[in-house]
């Protein structure tokens, strides 16, 4: 039962690679399922087959993190933002016990490499597909990948976050070439995926990635002439000379291919200027209304409308995210979570120090040989864990799903680098593995059910997502309507089949007594019931409210909407098409002229106050123009 765990777990780990590299959850499922299964199946096992025992101090400190990680996540004020970290947390966990506990033997952990390796042949075919020029290209039909000309993506969404994934395998598989055993070929081999990985990152483009690259290079550097000095000095200068001018080489090259590009984004947006300043002070914004627990997982959807910067471009898109995950979790889960984060990554990066000064200080001396996968692995994820560390201070890659699991790999093959029991006993901490246990038990349900509560919502939703875009509108509305059935707790489902709903009306059918307005209204208040801070949500159901006649709820959302929303145009122009359509013109009017210092503008090919107020001005000639009534 345990090789039959292993087997799912890395399969569920290869889908989840080629599919989870967005933000929402939609292509996460399928490997959510099969990670839930493999997890599943080690829980029945319960007594799995440890090769070497893991430090109990990091299990009670990534113990301690995901539980309150996951009780902030059933307690947050939006349940569907809150499932999303939720759903990744339980994979990632799945992930780290198994790396720390049935995939403890080095065949396992090889497998688990070969895996992280076939993603980045995948990932560098599309990025081969993405330089040819199709750069909206996305390996599932009917989809387009929210393309960055110039970038590349692989199966990522988001190229910096590409640009993370290839920063943490490439130390993982550095470390195996350097220090792991195998042939020539197999060293061959790996070498050419070492410098593909690189010129990878360069062609993403991904600053904080090439800063988290650089930082992981000169740490993985230092360290690996640590271990020579300590076991092979009589090599030391030669490799210390040599490596130098490799490394001065490689960073040539990668500065070569990416030198007129980066030249380009220093030019137009400079690191001293640049957007994540001003988002920065959204989320510490946020994060001073709720310093101790945070405001809930991820608020910053809301947070970052919400707290917008006035220095911000008035084009500028939501950020959505804080673009910093230190930020993001202190904006989300307070000092609390920072807190534990922080606890998690010292004891890890602890562990693996100790087991390096074990290896050179204990096991080099009883068998005289460097060369060690345990020894391999251990330096590669010491080196990519600090890495990722660098490049989260600018990018908010652990949101989505894959580079999250990879990081618990990462941080799991730290927990248990492979320090013999004979060797070095850890501290024995009462309950600790019964509490991980536990919550492995916990994280494989939540994956296992998942896709049913709420995946085919998700699904639902999408294909309505795309029928709107074909203008087939009937297909749209029976999507829309399966998604709501499928999880009535969407809120999104019942927001779009709401506009759906309004959309179909005409202006002679928007009547108090019309069914289909009736529906809207009540899929709209719905939305608004589960996710009271989206004001998009209370913006439409004022619309609703202002078609039946309920003026002053209309007003009341509207207001809300406002204060959601304060440096938006979209609800402004709100209030201003409100009092235009009750007939007082004179707060319409003053309500489009605000609109129109609005510091965030909507978007273009979207209306705009001027298109409306310019309608208003029409209305008021024509009532001048009109003879008196009698």
């Amino acid at each position: 039962m345990q090789s039959l765990a292993l087997i799912f777990f890395l399969f569920g780990f290869l889908v989840a690679g080629v599919l989870g590299t967005e933000t929402r959850l939609l292509f996460f499922w399928p490997g959510a399922a099969l990670l839930g299964l493999a997890g599943l199946l080690a829980t029945l096992k319960w007594r799995l087959r440890v090769v070497f025992p893991p430090s109990e101090g990091c299990l009670a400190a990534a113990s301690l993190f995901a539980g309150y990680i996951a009780a902030r996540c059933f307690v947050s004020p939006v349940a569907g933002y809150a499932r999303e970290d939720l759903y990744i947390l339980a994979g990632a966990w799945v992930t780290y016990m198994l790396t720390v506990t049935a995939a403890s033997h080095p065949r396992w952990r090889t497998a688990l490499l070969a895996v992280l390796l076939v993603l980045v042949l995948g990932n560098l075919a599309m990025g081969f597909i993405h330089l040819s020029g199709h750069w909206e290209y996305h390996v599932v039909p009917s989809f387009m990948r929210a393309a960055t000309v110039g970038r590349i993506g692989g199966f990522f969404a988001n190229p910096n976050h590409l640009g993370a994934f290839f920063t943490m395998v490439l130390f993982l598989t550095g470390g195996f070439l350097c220090f792991g055993r195998g042939g020539a070929a197999l060293k061959m081999c790996l070498g050419f995926l070492c410098v593909s990985m690189m010129l990878g990152v360069a062609l993403t483009a991904s600053r904080g990635a090439l800063m988290g690259l650089a930082a992981g290079g000169v740490i993985f550097f230092l360290m690996s002439l640590g271990i020579v000095w300590q076991t092979q000095r009589q090599f030391f200068w030669s490799l210390a000379s040599g490596g130098l001018v490799v490394a001065l080489l490689g960073g040539a090259v990668l500065w070569k291919v990416n030198e007129e590009y980066l030249k380009g984004r220093e030019m137009t947006s400079p690191m001293a200027n640049d957007v994540r300043l001003e988002i920065w002070k959204a989320a510490l914004a946020q994060h001073a209304q709720s310093p101790l627990i945070g405001t809930g997982s991820r608020m910053f959807y809301e947070g970052s409308i919400q707290y917008r910067s006035t220095e911000l471009s008035g084009s500028a898109g939501e950020a959505l995210f804080a673009h910093n995950e230190y930020l993001q979790m202190l904006a989300d889960y307070g000092w609390v979570g920072l807190g534990l984060l922080v606890l998690v990554l010292l004891t890890h990066l602890w562990n693996g120090v100790a087991f390096l000064r074990w290896f050179v200080t204990h096991r080099f001396l009883q068998t005289g040989r460097v060369l060690s996968n345990n020894l391999a692995l251990c330096l590669g994820a010491l080196t990519a864990v600090i890495a990722m560390m660098v490049h989260a201070f600018f990018e908010f890659q652990f949101h989505v799903a894959i580079p999250a699991l990879t990081a618990a790999l990462l941080l799991g093959l730290l927990a248990n680098p492979g320090i013999e029991a004979t060797e070095k006993r850890g501290a024995k901490l009462p309950s600790v593995r019964l509490l991980s246990k536990l919550l492995l038990t916990g994280a494989s349900g939540l994956l296992l059910s998942g896709p049913w509560l709420h995946g085919r919502s998700d699904y639902h939703l999408a294909r309505a997502e795309i029928a709107q875009v074909q203008g087939v509108d009937f297909e749209r509305l029976q999507h829309l309507n399966a998604a709501v059935d499928a999880d009535p707790s969407n809120a999104e489902a019942h927001y779009q089949r709401g506009l759906a709903l309004l959309d179909k009306l005409t202006a002679d059918q928007r009547s108090p007594e019309h069914p289909v307005l009736k529906r809207a209204t009540v899929d709209l208040e719905q939305a608004v019931a589960l996710n009271r801070f989206h004001y998009l949500y209370a913006l439409a159901l004022a619309d609703a409210y202002d078609a039946v006649g309920r003026y002053e709820e209309a007003l009341h959302q509207i207001q809300h909407a406002i204060a959601l929303a304060p440096l938006h145009e979209e609800s402004r122009m709100a209030l201003a098409v409100h009092w235009h359509r009750l007939g007082d013109f004179v707060q319409a009017e003053q309500a489009y002229l605000w609109a129109g210092e609005a510091p965030a503008w909507n978007e273009e090919g979207t209306s705009r106050w001027i298109d409306n107020y310019r309608l208003l001005l029409q209305h008021a000639a024509l009532m001048r123009a009109a003879p008196p009534q009698p």
